[in-house]
Order: C-alpha cells, then structure tokens, then sequence
C-alpha cells in the first residue's frame, strides 16, 4: 500500500511529466500497486482513469498469479509486485524509489535523468532483507504503465506496437503493428490479461528482434519507445487486463528464458538498464535515444572524427600473408584511411580453413615469415593504426584447446558444441589465463591498436548455476567483463564488435566498443537498407559500413557502394590494386564527401527513411534518407531493382553533390533521375 503522502506523485523533467501512482488490485483488498507513468509534461491526464501496474515486475518462486488465465502467457502481475513505497528521493538527475512487500523483498528503483538529450534511464537492485534465501524467477528493469490512445476515442485499435525483427544480414528490421492486429484489446468483461510477450533467447542479443520497442498513438502524437540493456536472454511483456496498457522489459524469466536465480539472506541483484523516452513520434524518439547513447560514450581520441578503415578480408578472403599485406599498403596509400586491420586467417594452418582453426591463437610463420610485429611496423609506417581479427569465445575442431573440455561451457555436463565450434567458458580462471597469454600478450607485443572481435555462433543455456538461464547469464557477462578488461590493459585499444554481421550490438556492449560491424551482406544490393535500419538505434559514429570495390564495378556501382557508407562509418576492402586512375578518382572524391558532411553524419538528427522494400534479396523500388544537423541536410538516395525518377521534398540550396545520375534542384524538391542500382548523396543547406 502506498501511504497518502506519495500517492499520486507528479514530476517535471525537460519535456516529460513522470507521474507515480497507486491502483487497487482487484480481488485483494487492501492492496494496491505503485505504477510509474510517463507523457508529455503538457498534456492533461487524469492517472485515476488508467490502471497502473507495477513499476516493478517481480516473480519469486511460490507466489501467485494476479490476473485470471496468466500462468504461461506473462509472468507479470504476480504477487510479488504488489508493494508499498517506504521512502522516495529526488534530484536533478532522478528519481530514486525503495519499496518492500513487508516480507524482506526489498527494491530500489533508479530512474535516471539525462537532460541533453531529454531521456531516461531506469533500473531495479533487489535486495534481500530476509533471513533466509530467496529465488527470484522474474525480475524487471522496467516497467511503464497507462499506455492507451488518447486521440479521441479511448481505442486500443488506434495504438500502433512498433518492434525491430533482426537477423543475420537484415539486422533491426522495423515492423509496426496496430494492437487490433496483436489482439490486445480489451474483452467484453475486462476478464483475464492480455498480452504479447517477445524476445530471444541465448548469447546473440539480436537474433529474431533487437532489444526495442515503440507504441505510438498517432492521432494524439504520443511515442512511449524504450530500448534495454540485454548481453543475454531477453524479453518484453506488453501486457494489461482494462483498455490501457504496460510495457516491461528486461531479462528473460523463467518460462520465457529458464531464468532462477537464487539470493541469500544479505544478497542483492541488480538489473541492467532501459533507457526510454516519450516524444511525438517514432522519428524523434530514435533520435533522443540515439543522442543519449551518442553522448555516453568513452571513446579514444583517435575515435572522436570517424576515422575511415580497410579491412582486407574481402581482398584476400583469408588467404592473406605477408606479401599480400604489403601490396595492399602499396595500393590504397593514396586514400586517407587511418586504420589497417588483417581480419581471420593469420593463426590458420596451411592446410585448414580459418573457422574450424580458431582457439590455439598461434602466428603462423608461414604465412608471415618475418613475424606479425614486422607487419606491424609496415603498417605504421604506412601512417596506419594496425588492427587484427580474433574469435576468442570460440575454439574450432581443428584447434588442440577444442579438445579440452573442461574449458568450455557446457549443457548436462557436456560441452557445447555447433557445428564443430565450442565456445570457452570466461567465467573460468584458467580460461582467463589463457586469454590473457593468447590475446592480451599478443596484441601488446605486436602493437596492434585494434582489435575486431568476432562471434559466429551461439549458444542458448549452461550449466554452473542454480538454473540453466542464470548459468547462461553469467557466461555473457563475462563476455563483457573481458571487453573492460582489455581497455584497462590496453586503455587506448579500438574494439570492433563484429558477431557474424551484427548479432550482438545491444546497448549495453555497444557502450563498451568504439563500433559495430553490422551485417555481413557486404557486397549485396540491400546493405543500405540495412544500414538505415541500423541508424535507427546504433549511434552513426558506431555503425561500421563496408565499401567493398570489385574490378568489375562500374562508376554507377562504386558511388551506390560509397553512398551506402555514408550512414555510418567507412570501412573499405575488395579490389584495390589494379584500380583504374578513373576510379581512384571517383572513390577519392566519394571520400572528401564524407569528409565534408561527417558532422552531420556523426551529429545529426534522421528525419526520414522511406525504404518500402518488401524482399531484400530482390529489392524493388528504392530508398529516400535524410538526416539534418543544424541549417544543412544530407540527403542519401539508392535506386534498387528498376529504373525511376525518385523526387525528394527538401528546401535549400545544393552545397555538393557525389552522384552519376542526372538530378535537378528545385526550390521546394531535389529531383533525380536513376538508373538501377545507382545512388546519390546530397548536400543541401537552409
């Protein structure tokens, strides 16, 4: 129960009113929930009239369900989140809130204000204050309630869920559905809860949906949107028994994700963060959580300008050595690229294919007979930052470590293993050890200044802890951990997170990596609409785009390859050494483009993406991208399969223009006539 002094609580931050609430809970006298609601500071609304669930969802083992018909649909609304505020502080950073059933489960919500981009972050530590132990089965990190239409009508059909499907190679999809469609209105007699609870489940974050979630009310221009922190399992419950809503998010539970965990008496657990947002649309909503994500960062210096790269996997398709190093340093030093990485294969046996010989780490003298600290110094004195490729986590069957059990995870006392890849246990002191000798070592005495670290499988549970999922937890975060320990024994050390295209660029690690390589469909007409996808959630100054030049390109295809980079970062590869002085040219200029509107890039805010593409392996049509930072717009048009004149509503004068199609600048319109597979990008100021 809620005592009457912080009954019904109301707070200004920025452009947002942040309302806690209380609500009965029906069939329980006396009892009532404390709900956390958010909309624009402006708008009136009566909290009385919505119903609140719990800001904190919590489920420990041997309580009951709340709602009729639950059990297996949402483990929210169980009796564990029916609890009173014993104390709630403000600042101007946030809100801190402690709550307790009365029986020793004791909660502490942090919710986090940051003013520069008007957004907030919200997370849950439990404490256990009991005297005996306790095992949580579902534990939040947050929960938003009071979600409904308000334009007009009170009619759920009116709400829109919009999601981010996500996979290898067509990462962070958008799909928008109304809640008629995912059947969350309510029923004639408000009896029995109804929900749509997603996410996935194992060490790839984002394979089947990114971390996110959006509902909008159009009609009164109204977006809740929240991303989650999630190294592991994860899920969202949008959830609600009368016309309003509630969406929570965090960890997966355990009937969703096999997820028990228990605390002792004195213990605690802390989730990891959300971070949300309330805007008028889905459009600035992204963009504040972009700006957030953006300004958090801690890069090294070298980091601040966007460098460009080459990565040379698409040269020599891992069948690199050292001559071949060489003659690519000979080929592209007349572009300004800063950074030079030798991805897999370096480690690799003669006679063994780069996957399967991952785990033993050890230079291959005949690949690179004067050692890779020679290649190295080649490298800088090329003027080049030196990277290189590893898949630490895993080891290969043709690696000698595949064969030690005992070092990998395992599932009923049996190591994991995919397709004759196993995936080492970094919860493990030895396996920290031999880390530290095979990677750390390597990296500080050969000088290398990045590291690209891959990760092409993955596993679902583990064994080492009280449940198959907590096991599965642990094993993640210790994935993480080694990222910090890295940046402290190499504190200026770039890290690329490179799993399989982009399967792990979730928040949280994302917080912890100069850049992402998102997606492996490097060479293939839909990359840029991958790319704009990604730009929705991944900062731009993250967000690594591949240029890869074949001798077979025309001009047409090299400036579609270069305008698709523009959304992010460059990284460049394929063909270079016998490049014509025509494309030299082109890819030259295409880079003093990039030079020229980085700031904008880097900076600013995505007003629109049009990509209507139904299939991404025959894309038809085309897609419009506009991104705007202070007076200036930058314009990024890609014509796919078919022949168009595509024409864009922008006012202002064209400042430069990187294109082979004919296009024509009007007062209130750019107009450009495109051939198949042509781009262009535009610089347009006022």
């Amino acid at each position: 129960m809620m005592s009457e002094t912080f009954s019904n609580k109301k707070y200004i931050f920025g452009d947002t009113a942040i309302y806690y609430t209380e609500s009965p809970v029906e069939g329980r006298e006396g009892s009532s929930v404390v709900g956390l609601m958010a909309y624009p500071k402006d708008m009136e609304i009566d909290t009385k009239l919505l119903c609140a669930e719990s800001l904190v969802q919590a489920s420990i083992t041997g309580d009951e369900t709340i709602f009729d018909y639950t059990d297996g649909v949402t483990m929210c609304g169980r009796t564990s989140s029916i609890m009173r505020i014993e104390a709630q502080t403000e600042s101007a950073s946030g809100i801190e809130t402690r709550l307790s059933d009365g029986e020793g489960n004791v909660y502490i919500h942090h919710l986090e204000y940051y003013p520069q981009s008007q957004t907030f972050g919200v997370w849950i530590e439990y404490k256990n204050c009991s005297e005996e132990a306790r095992t949580l089965e579902k534990l939040s990190s947050f929960a938003l309630s009071g979600l409904c239409a308000h334009g007009g009508e009170n009619n759920p059909a009116k709400l829109t869920l919009h999601r981010l499907t996500s996979a290898w190679s067509r990462e962070c999809r958008l799909q928008s559905l109304p809640f008629s469609v995912l059947g969350l209105e309510a029923s004639w007699a408000h009896h029995g809860v109804k929900c749509e609870r997603w996410g996935q489940i194992g060490s790839m974050s984002n394979r089947g949906y990114y971390p996110f979630a959006a509902v909008e009310d159009g009609e009164a221009e109204i977006c809740w949107t929240v991303t989650q922190e999630a190294p592991y399992s994860w899920q969202f419950d949008l959830f609600g028994e009368k016309e309003s809503v509630t969406l929570a998010s965090g960890l997966g539970d355990f009937e969703f994700a096999h997820w028990r965990k228990m605390i002792p008496a004195g213990g605690k657990f802390i989730t990891h963060k959300a971070y949300f947002t309330v805007k008028k649309n889905l459009s600035v909503a992204c963009n504040a959580l972009l700006h957030r994500a953006q300004a958090c960062l801690e890069l090294p210096e070298c980091e601040k300008n966007m460098p460009v790269l080459f990565n040379e996997y698409c040269t020599t398709w891992a069948n690199h050595d050292e001559q071949k190093i060489l003659d690519i340093l000979q080929a592209i030093k007349e572009f300004p690229i800063d950074y030079f990485v030798i991805d897999a294969g370096w480690y690799k046996p003669i006679d063994k294919g780069w996957g399967f010989a991952v785990g033993d780490w050890n230079e291959n003298k005949s690949i690179f007979p004067h050692g890779l600290k020679a290649v190295v110094k080649k490298i800088n004195t090329a003027g080049m930052k030196a990277g290189i490729w590893y898949e630490y986590e895993m080891t290969g069957k043709d690696s000698e470590i595949y064969h030690n059990e005992e070092f990998h995870l395992t599932r009923g006392g049996k190591a994991i293993t995919t397709t004759k890849r196993r995936f080492l246990d970094l919860r493990k002191e030895e396996v920290q050890s031999y880390l530290q000798e095979k990677v750390i070592k390597p990296l500080k005495e050969n000088g290398f200044e990045y590291l690209k670290i891959d990760y092409n499988d993955a596993f679902s549970y583990c064994d080492g802890a009280e449940s198959l999922g907590e096991g599965g937890r642990q094993a993640a975060e210790a994935s993480v951990a080694f990222l910090d320990k890295l940046k402290k024994a190499i504190p200026d050390l770039i890290l690329e997170n490179c799993a399989s295209g982009g399967s792990r660029i979730e928040p949280y690690r994302m917080s912890k990596v100069s850049m992402c390589s998102f997606s492996d469909a490097h060479e293939c007409l839909e990359i840029p609409l991958v790319a704009a996808n990604v730009s929705r959630i991944v900062p731009a100054q993250q967000s690594q785009i591949w240029v890869v030049l074949r001798d077979t390109d025309d001009d047409k295809r090299t400036v579609y390859s270069l305008c698709a980079s523009f959304f992010g970062r460059i990284c460049l590869s394929g063909d270079v050494q016998n490049m014509s002085a025509e494309k030299k040219s082109l890819l030259i200029k295409g880079l003093e483009f990039y030079d020229f509107v980085k700031d904008i890039v880097r900076d600013g805010d995505i007003e629109l993406i049009d990509n209507m593409v139904e299939f991404y392996r025959k894309p038809v049509g085309c897609q419009i991208y506009v991104k705007s930072y202070q007076n200036k717009k930058l314009v990024l048009v890609h014509n796919l399969l078919g022949e168009r004149e595509i024409v864009v509503p922008v006012q202002g004068k064209l400042i430069q223009a990187y294109t082979t199609e004919h296009y024509c600048v009007r007062k209130d319109s750019l107009s450009v006539s495109m051939r198949e597979c042509s781009a262009g990008a535009f610089l347009i100021e006022g």
